[in-house]
């Protein structure tokens, strides 16, 4: 859905009546919040915004796990992006190990000789 914009909430004429008066705080507040979600529209929502996440480009090498450092403990890890033109992703595992550190392990395609930069999404 493509959301328009067409005005701002014009307080000033609402906040001459009588019902205005009587609401005025909560009319201040839904014209702040009404502001600031125009503002947030037009400047382009980012998905870290909007998620207690952390996005993160790890070097990965294929079928060896990584301990990935992490501020919270993770409900979901999603890959991003793999950067390279010539080897795709296979398989993708994150879990704890015994001492409680994320781990994640990717295979690529062809089994690349060095390690891979790989975009990944840990969801908290």
């Amino acid at each position: 859905m493509k959301i328009s914009l067409t005005r701002n909430l014009e307080t000033a004429k609402i906040l001459a009546t009588e019902v205005g008066q009587q609401l005025r705080p909560f009319i201040t507040y839904l014209a702040e919040f009404v502001q600031q979600v125009v503002q947030a529209l037009l400047n382009g929502l980012t998905f870290s915004d909007n998620f207690d996440c952390e996005i993160k480009t790890v070097s990965l090498s294929s079928g060896q796990a990584q301990v990935i450092e992490t501020k919270k403990t993770a409900k979901l890890v999603l890959v991003g992006r793999v950067f390279s033109q010539t080897h795709g992703l296979d398989a993708f595992a994150w879990y704890y190990d015994a001492n409680s550190k994320l781990n994640v392990k990717a295979t690529f395609t062809g089994s690349p000789d060095s390690a891979l930069d790989v975009t990944i999404v840990v969801l908290f």
